[in-house]
């Protein structure tokens, strides 16, 4: 069997550490003279190629070199992009513009139709309070004619207050009715 540490295998660095090429490639002055003309096109430390002088070599490779992309051959970014990635931003894009639209209108008609309700339910808190001042204003006119054995003024008193709340009636009504015509109304504009 021979001794291993005679005719070491070409893969196997030398003892010193590096292999040739990479020893070469350490001293700046043999590196330039190895370099081929393929690293030179990608853009390499100290290649003619993507703008670095020969001579200099310190100058970085402005689109990264070993990356694929230096010089006047880089790929296109819209070419870059994965066409499904593409497409899949563009449906999104298109379902929620188109879904927009009607989902305003909702919102628009959610807001009309709660003021509508507002405008309802504060006719009917005025109806209650109407209603409570009426029946207070009759107990107390009613009393007084009472005691006093008389209708004159309190008979017109009680008359006013049923007024109050065939008023109040009316008004409920009205409110309700118009509130009703313009949820509607902006229903068929929507």
């Amino acid at each position: 069997m021979a001794d291993e540490n005679e005719n070491p295998p070409k893969d196997t660095p030398p003892a010193g550490g590096n292999p040739p090429d990479e020893q070469d490639a350490a001293d700046p002055e043999k590196a330039d003279d190895k370099a081929t003309p393929a690293a030179n096109a990608q853009g390499g430390a100290g290649g003619v190629g993507n703008g670095a002088t020969k001579e200099g070599g310190d100058t970085p490779p402005a689109n990264g070199g070993a990356a694929g992309g230096g010089g006047a051959n880089s790929t296109p970014l819209s070419t870059a992009l994965n066409p499904q990635i593409v497409q899949a931003v563009g449906t999104t894009n298109h379902a929620v513009l188109n879904g927009a639209g009607p989902g305003a209108n909702g919102i628009a008609y959610q807001k009309v139709a709660q003021a509508a309700a507002y405008a309802v339910q504060d006719s009917t808190d005025y109806m209650r309070n109407i209603m409570s001042m009426a029946s207070a204003t009759t107990g107390v006119a009613l009393q007084k004619m009472l005691v006093e054995k008389t209708t004159d003024p309190y008979a017109d008193i009680i008359k006013a207050a049923t007024q109050a709340v065939t008023d109040a009636q009316q008004t409920f009504t009205s409110v309700g009715t118009a509130s009703s015509s313009v949820v509607k109304d902006f229903d068929s504009m929507a």
